[in-house]
């Protein structure tokens, strides 16, 4: 079994999808079982599965949310509205 240590360093260095078969299974399991480091180092691996997912789809993330922000003419007018009246609060 992996020690807290170990786990830290191996999460630190690489991305965890970078390991071997088997030091995946281990640190998953120590991550599991872990009171101590479980739920940081698991909190880690999150980060890096979310990294990892936005750098696969970059490009569609950013064409798809620059296409679909906009707001109408009446909802501007209403947010400048209520803007300026906190402003003035």
């Amino acid at each position: 079994m992996l020690t807290c240590k170990q786990v830290s360093n191996s999460l630190n260095k690489k991305d965890y999808k970078d390991l071997s078969f088997v030091q995946r299974i281990l640190l998953k399991f120590h991550v599991r079982c872990c009171l101590f480091c479980g739920k940081y180092n698991k909190q880690v691996m999150e980060t890096q599965d979310m990294c990892r997912h936005f750098r696969e789809n970059e490009d569609s993330i950013i064409e798809s949310a620059d296409s679909e922000i906009s707001l109408d003419e009446d909802k501007k007018k209403l947010l400048k509205e209520k803007m300026a009246q906190s402003m003035d609060c």
